[in-house]
């Protein structure tokens, strides 16, 4: 991999000089007039990433970083300071192509793989399809290969809203099909750009990131086919979930950089002479200190080298709290800066259009509340494995108390105020009807995230927020 005369060689430097040489790239990229918000020109990008921007996604047997999830949160972070769509490019590229390329990939497949990223356009993950959308892809999925011969597959598939739609090549997620039937069983294709054709969507935000509706109808060679299990249908879910759950852990290095990115522009652009924009200052900086209890869980407890499907629960807590409170800080600088905020091409217009799917995609945050209410009600693996059952009349409360994954992380000045105790004893695991599922869902992710908050501002703003979700629930029976 080639690398600039100017900069030392990535691999080799110690993680501040490290961080140091991207943040100076950024910088002189700024000073020079490159706009990050808009589309970054593929030079550039690939100026980026020969300076070792993907190397902490990948492993050093291939040329990466030594392991550490604080140097991957802390690029996304970065490049959060300069744009929405270049974080997400380098979330997409590091935690949805990297990552599951060095895991699932063959040697030939990773060695193709690297060589289109870090001397090419990259790739993206092809996923969601426009007949069945977000909902139930293990089930619905209709993208499909077949073995023509033992070296040649037929792929019929359509994907839509992926990022890098139109990088040089996609990790397509398709099942085999077999004497005219599906399999269960989901798989990874790497498939060139050659084979791919695209119709570019025309999105109301991020357009940076150039997604795109994309079809392959086609015979191409059987090493395409990347097996995430040797056959086992949950094997297979449980690995193609694994990305996933990845993915929402580590997306809060983007939020962090994109808060911190908001909360610079609140300095720069809102006056602070009237009660009210002092009050909403506050508002923003309050949910700015709730993200760094997020992102200071996962550069704690998450490991690139670690499986992370038993981070269920948590991958959604940050997911859904992450995005829910950067862009509510997007709106509030928005609204701050009046008509100029509502300017095409002003830095906090940018911010609030392209956020807004952040709350969308990989997961609407209302689905993600009652999927961690559901995961908060069954037993883990870990207790499952020790013959624990969770009974459905345990109360909320009762189960909180016992679940490990809550008493980990808690510090011990963090106890429950007794109206919030006495709403959760009052409730059983089998209570909750579907609606009330989402707001107890957001009970439950805002109180994990009280437990482990160092500052006392960002426990006040989530304890008044939980209060608000409790009415919320009472109201909509």
């Amino acid at each position: 991999m080639a690398h600039s005369e100017s900069t030392a060689q990535p691999q080799t430097l110690d993680t501040a000089a490290f961080l140091q040489q991207i943040k100076a790239f950024l910088r002189r990229g700024a000073e020079s007039g490159l706009t990050l918000m808009e589309y970054l020109p593929e030079d550039k990008w690939l100026e980026l990433k020969k300076i070792g921007l993907l190397l902490p996604f990948l492993k050093e047997q291939y040329g990466g970083r030594k392991t550490s999830q604080f140097e991957i949160q802390e690029v996304l972070r970065l490049m959060g300071h300069y744009g929405v769509p270049v974080t997400l490019r380098t979330g997409i590229e590091g935690a949805l192509v990297l990552q599951p390329l060095q895991e699932f990939g063959s040697e030939a497949q990773i060695k193709l793989g690297l060589d289109l990223i870090f001397n090419g356009e990259g790739g993206g993950l092809g996923v969601t399809e426009p007949e069945t959308s977000g909902s139930a892809i293990a089930r619905e999925m209709q993208s499909y290969y077949e073995y023509i011969d033992d070296n040649t597959i037929y792929i019929n598939a359509c994907k839509y809203w992926q990022g890098n739609s139109q990088a040089d090549f996609l990790l397509v997620a398709a099942k085999e099909r077999k004497n005219g039937k599906l399999s269960k069983v989901i798989d990874l294709l790497l498939v060139p750009k050659k084979y791919i054709t695209y119709e570019v969507l025309q999105s109301e935000g991020l357009r940076a990131v150039r997604y795109a509706v994309n079809k392959i109808d086609t015979q191409m060679p059987s090493e395409a086919v990347m097996k995430l299990s040797a056959g086992d249908a949950a094997g297979s879910l449980r690995a193609f979930q694994n990305i996933f759950v990845r993915s929402r852990l580590q997306l809060v290095g983007m939020t962090h950089g994109i808060m911190e990115y908001i909360v610079y522009c609140l300095g720069k652009f809102v006056r602070s002479e009237v009660k009210f924009v002092d009050y909403e200052r506050r508002e923003i900086e309050r949910r700015y200190a709730v993200s760094q209890v997020l992102y200071d869980f996962t550069c704690k407890h998450v490991s690139p080298d670690a499986p992370v499907s038993h981070q269920l629960m948590e991958a959604n807590i940050i997911k859904t709290l992450a995005t829910e409170y950067t862009y509510a800080a997007a709106q509030m600088l928005q609204k701050l800066l009046g008509a100029k905020g509502f300017e095409r091409g002003h830095v906090a217009s940018n911010i609030a259009i392209d956020f807004r799917p952040f709350t969308i995609f990989e997961g609407p945050n209302d689905m993600l509340y009652a999927e961690i209410y559901d995961q908060f009600a069954r037993a883990t693996a870990a207790e499952k494995e020790q013959g624990i059952k969770i009974e459905k009349t345990q109360s909320l409360l009762a189960r909180l108390q016992s679940d490990v994954r809550f008493s980990a992380v808690a510090l011990p000045e963090r106890s429950l105020p007794q109206d919030i105790a006495d709403f959760l004893a009052q409730r059983s695991l089998g209570d909750a009807e579907a609606v009330q599922k989402v707001f107890i869902g957001k009970i439950l992710a805002k109180l994990f995230t009280f437990i482990q908050a160092e500052s006392d501002d960002a426990a006040a703003f989530l304890l008044n927020d939980v209060r608000k979700d409790m009415l919320d629930c009472a109201y909509c029976v």
